[in-house]
């Protein structure tokens, strides 16, 4: 009986073996499906896994929304302005 699945990574040129439980990659696969984004922050050295969007552009629609409320052309218009300095 397999108890454990490994996953193989290349980052920089070092090979890292890392090993996941069985019950774990099938409690993965229920909650996400086969299509997972693995997605690692070198600044804070946290993993994230999450479900692949079937559509990007659906899953990033409306981000930002809240500064649009909040002026986000007055924003836009000083970050433009200091772009000539």
């Amino acid at each position: 009986m397999e108890t454990e699945k490994k996953v193989i990574t290349n980052t920089g040129g070092e090979y890292s073996v890392v090993l996941i439980p069985n019950d774990m990659i099938e409690s993965l696969k229920e909650k996400f499906g086969n299509d997972v984004l693995w997605i690692y922050d070198e600044e804070s050295q946290e993993l994230t896994l999450i479900k692949k969007p079937q559509s990007y552009t659906d899953a990033l629609s409306g981000l930002g929304a809240e500064m649009w409320k909040q002026g986000g052309t007055e924003f836009i218009r000083r970050e433009r302005e200091q772009w000539d300095d």
